[in-house]
């Protein structure tokens, strides 16, 4: 066998990272890399309405250790063809988001603060 089709052995991750990015929260990355018994876990996390933002927490771990290159398949190989920029861009745009949820909140708690602080008011009451 070759060099280059011997390094092109194993799990792909860019495929990897892509099933993170797309399906992680029901285990796909985790099916792929053949860690089959949590991603049976992650699925049924996701399929359980109320455990779902734990699978979904759980992917986004994943997806840094993804990114990072620290990731190895279920008999311990490491991913080929890492593509270095594409992890970074996964993270940055990982922390973006979560700045923007955070955002988010803290506007729409100063918003019906100020509703609710303006509820109380002395206004007279409106009479038909």
């Amino acid at each position: 066998m070759s060099e280059e089709l011997k390094n092109l052995e194993g799990k792909n991750w860019v495929a990897t990272m892509m099933l993170c990015w797309t399906l992680g929260g029901l285990g796909a990355h985790r099916f792929y890399t053949g860690k089959t018994t949590t991603a049976w876990v992650m699925f049924a996390m996701s399929i359980t309405c109320c455990l779902a933002p734990i699978s979904a927490i759980w992917a986004i771990v994943d997806g840094f250790m993804i990114a990072l290159g620290n990731w190895k398949t279920e008999d311990g190989s490491e991913l080929y063809e890492r593509i270095p920029l594409l992890g970074y861009l996964y993270i940055a745009m990982i922390i973006l988001a979560l700045l923007y949820v955070v955002i988010q909140l803290v506007l729409t708690g100063a918003v019906l603060g100020g509703a609710m602080a303006g509820a109380g008011s002395s206004m007279p009451p409106v009479t038909p």
